[in-house]
């Protein structure tokens, strides 16, 4: 009796075994383990430059390429927070920085990175790929293949019917305001957010599948509650809109007329033909070039004498249109942001905008100055120094403001 009783267990355990080892993959090239370490102490820096070894990716291919000049000079930025005097040199490395990009008048006029990165590394942007996704969107309504922001997202994507999505304008979720009820934690490892790489990356199902298991919240265009699926809603539009991946598109529309410098690479769900981009993420290229990004909102759309954006696509997109939307309003704890096609304001903006993801990404723009400020971080503490960093922002612009520019080299 004790014998099969041990049989009994050893095939039980033998199981398991099995079960875990098909679950974790050891032996694949894209597996959980790597997932895992992601956010490793000792790891993290490492991978934020090298997501292709983590996640499965698509490239974005590059032409010829754009460059700005150079006027370089020094520039001892001190500025005042919470009371006190500080440096934005200690800022940088209190934030663990790795790229800092600050661009006048299409002049270079600081560029520096940090922690083994240079001019040619890929930094993810985690979610500065949010802007890109919105200003594909625009493109798209400028060539006429989406009649009207108000017209529901499932005119477009047949696949979201029968979800939460069902019905809501396109313009809802680009406000991040579609009223799906979806847990952005990213501390929480039982938030939606964190059980959807999760769902994606270790129990292999598809993006596109996983966005029907999120029910709704309240009814779209009320609040401001900031979620990523409604980009990926998005992506999934572009790419039924085109016929072509999502990478495809971004090399076709921005990528190449922009002039960006090297190819980017875009983590996808699976690594097969077919994978779909994590749109609301996970886009990995340049720090030059995640800031022509914000050259071609400076300049209104018009890259170069072309005009790539619709007329007034900036100034829409990057102005909150009600009062759900404006800084401080969300019950949502998003301090002093408002929001509106997938670009942030801050409390006191006057036409002053940027992208912005987790770990400490961004792409800052101020109209006025005529001044772009691209950021690459490994920052843990990103929540909590997002006021600091636009107040380190804001304190690059006033110095600039106070200095005279210099002829470009």
């Amino acid at each position: 009796m004790k014998v099969r009783h041990w049989k009994i267990g050893g095939a039980i355990l033998s199981l398991v075994l099995l079960a875990l080892l098909l679950l974790i993959r050891p032996w694949a090239e894209y597996n959980p383990l790597k997932l895992n370490a992601l956010f490793a102490p000792d790891k993290r820096i490492q991978n934020f430059r090298s997501m292709e070894q983590v996640l499965p990716y698509r490239v974005v291919r590059a032409a010829t390429p754009f460059e700005f000049s150079r006027a370089e000079r020094p520039l001892d930025i001190r500025y005042t927070f919470n009371g006190e005097t500080r440096r934005l040199d200690e800022f940088l490395e209190r934030a663990t920085a790795t790229g800092l990009l600050v661009i006048k008048d299409d002049q270079i006029i600081m560029e520096r990175y940090f922690h083994g990165a240079d001019a040619t590394t890929r930094h993810t942007s985690w979610s500065v790929a949010k802007s890109f996704v919105a200003t594909l969107v625009s493109i798209a309504l400028k060539e006429g293949r989406i009649r009207s922001l108000d017209d529901p997202i499932t005119d477009y994507v047949p696949d979201l019917k029968g979800s939460a999505y069902e019905g809501v304008p396109i313009r809802h979720v680009l406000q991040m305001s579609s009223g799906v009820d979806f847990d952005e934690n990213y501390v929480s490892r039982h938030s939606d957010i964190s059980r959807l790489f999760i769902k994606v990356y270790v129990l292999g199902q598809r993006i596109d599948r996983v966005m029907h298991d999120y029910g709704r919240e309240r009814p779209s265009g009320e609040m401001l509650h900031y979620i990523s699926v409604d980009t990926q809603a998005l992506g999934m539009m572009l790419q039924r809109l085109y016929g072509k991946s999502l990478s495809a598109v971004l090399e076709e529309k921005l990528w190449q007329p922009l002039g960006m410098e090297g190819d980017a690479y875009w983590n996808i769900d699976q690594p097969s033909e077919d994978g779909m981009e994590m749109a609301f993420c996970c886009l990995n290229a340049r720090l030059r070039d995640f800031a022509k990004l914000g050259r071609l909102y400076l300049h209104q759309g018009n890259w170069n004498g072309i005009q790539l954006l619709p007329e007034g696509w900036v100034a829409e997109a990057t102005t909150p249109a009600g009062p759900h939307l404006e800084p401080g309003v969300s019950p949502y704890d998003y301090g002093a942001r408002g929001y509106q096609y997938q670009w942030w304001v801050w409390e006191g903006y006057q036409r002053e905008y940027f992208a912005a993801g987790v770990w400490g990404q961004y792409v800052y723009v101020s109209e006025p100055d005529n001044l772009i400020i691209a950021r690459t971080s490994v920052d843990p503490d990103f929540r909590a120094n997002l006021p600091e960093s636009i107040a380190a922002f804001r304190a690059i612009r006033d110095a600039l403001r106070a200095t005279p520019a210099t002829h470009p080299k």
